[in-house]
């Protein structure tokens, strides 16, 4: 919308597009946030599990790595241990890749979870904002205007004029 055509709109009907597409808003960010709050523990639980793997591998393998240094170089068993080794090895890092993965997912969908969470609340704080400015008058969102209007300072000169005159009492 072009600035002149937004001036001409009445303010209680701005107020009421915003409030209306606020409600439409929360409306919706609940189905949205039930969805990620599924996925989120369906998430919890495949890094839970991912993890014990993952504990469970390199306890194997340290305890492997133990038994294969117990053995003295050259003897049989220490040459059948060297050949598991690599499959060890092949196993401990497959299980961090699929920790790695699925910790991964689990952030993502706590983050999308809290992002959710958090613009609910701001459009539920954001209607009683505007049903309150509804009620009881937009008056106060005016002051400024109405001061600019009648010659005075615009808010910004004024805070200017403030810091202005707090930075000359600091220096005295």
């Amino acid at each position: 919308m072009q600035d002149e055509r937004l001036l001409e709109v009445a303010p209680d009907v701005l107020i009421r597009a915003i409030l209306h597409r606020r409600e439409r808003l929360a409306e919706m960010i609940p189905k949205q946030l039930n969805a990620r709050k599924d996925e989120k523990e369906i998430a919890e639980g495949l890094a839970r599990d991912a993890k014990q793997r993952r504990d469970l591998q390199k306890s194997e393998l340290e305890m492997f790595s133990e038994q294969l240094k117990s053995l003295k170089e050259g003897t049989p068993e220490h040459q059948e241990l060297l050949a598991q080794r690599d499959q060890f090895i092949e196993k401990a890092e497959q299980s961090e890749h699929e920790y790695l993965e699925n910790e991964l997912f689990r952030r993502r969908s706590d983050s999308r979870t809290k992002r959710l969470t958090m613009a609910l609340n701001d459009c539920q704080r954001s209607i009683e904002y505007w049903q309150s400015v509804l009620e009881q008058g937009f008056d106060h969102l005016l002051v400024d205007a109405h001061r600019v209007k009648q010659g005075g300072a615009s808010s910004y000169a004024l805070s200017r004029q403030q810091k202005s005159n707090g930075g000359s009492q600091d220096e005295s």
